[in-house]
């Protein structure tokens, strides 16, 4: 897949000799609504799936060291890809238990994004999944069965949280200092690798600087929350494009920023990503390349 672009790149000065990329919204052709109601219709199902598997024996497989897959994931991404198969017939599929099938368009899937806290019985997971076309996140939606909240986001025409039967526009924070941010950090799965040192450096020096640091175990929900100004930042390493694709979309359609780890363009194989209100994206990319 080629990578995902936004045509407007920011910066700011002094940034001038920095590769940086990151991005923020700019208004482009609207795409159909129904593309982003067949992605709210998706992720609510499974959703749907994730809640009444909820705390049921599970029966638990290794597909690494700590990565872990259940009956109950894929029990939901058949129910998701069943949503698209019957809406989208036409369109690819690329989801994380394995389903892959090529088309003009391709949905990218994670049935459920935490299954680590599912299987702890810890109520924070969602569904999630995005529609990339020629590489380019076109629509995305994330689904929290524990809080029915829906997140959504279309290209050039902005982001959404739906909740109790009210759907709203999403807009990122206005904080402007690290002393009152509130930031979350994603870790990867392989503990002995560059990026999880990376990741661990820079816990350490958020946590010493702002107003909280997290760690929640959902990239999904993560990187939904700063679209909805709830954390000020974010930061990854080892996320895949069915983890985060979708909030990436919410975050620049929000009015934040993203950039990849080195403050390049992120693209569907980056190894990781931060993400931000835009106010504190500088001083967080910095903060990320000072290792």
């Amino acid at each position: 897949m080629a990578a995902f672009r936004l045509a407007w790149q920011w910066s700011r000065p002094g940034w001038a000799g920095r590769r940086t990329a990151a991005v923020r919204r700019r208004r482009q052709a609207p795409v159909s609504l129904s593309d982003i109601e067949v992605a709210a219709a998706a992720a609510k199902a499974g959703a749907k799936a994730i809640h009444a598997g909820f705390g049921n024996p599970q029966q638990v497989e290794l597909k690494g060291p700590v990565d872990l897959v259940t009956e109950t994931d894929r029990a939901t991404e058949a129910i998701v890809i069943e949503v698209l198969e019957r809406e989208r017939p036409q369109d690819g599929i690329r989801a994380e238990e394995g389903t892959e099938r090529s088309g003009s368009r391709t949905w990218v899937v994670d049935p459920i994004d935490g299954t680590t806290n599912f299987v702890h019985a810890v109520p924070h997971c969602c569904s999630t999944l995005a529609l990339l076309d020629e590489g380019e996140i076109i629509a995305g939606a994330t689904a929290n069965p524990f809080t029915d909240e829906l997140f959504l986001a279309a290209r050039g025409e902005g982001a959404w949280l739906e909740s109790g039967g009210l759907r709203r526009k999403l807009s990122v924070s206005k904080n402007t200092e690290f002393v009152n941010g509130m930031f979350v950090t994603g870790f990867p799965y392989n503990r002995e690798g560059a990026g999880y040192r990376r990741i661990a450096s820079t816990w350490d020096k958020l946590s010493s600087i702002s107003r909280a640091t997290r760690r929640t175990g959902s990239a999904a929900l993560d990187i939904a929350y700063v679209a909805a100004g709830r954390y000020d930042g974010y930061v990854v390493s080892g996320a895949k494009v069915w983890d985060i694709a979708a909030g990436i979309l919410m975050v620049v359609e929000a009015g934040g920023c993203i950039c990849d780890l080195a403050g390049g363009v992120w693209g569907v194989d980056s190894a990781g990503c931060i993400a931000s209100n835009g106010m504190l994206h500088d001083s967080l990319l910095e903060l990320v390349l000072e290792g």
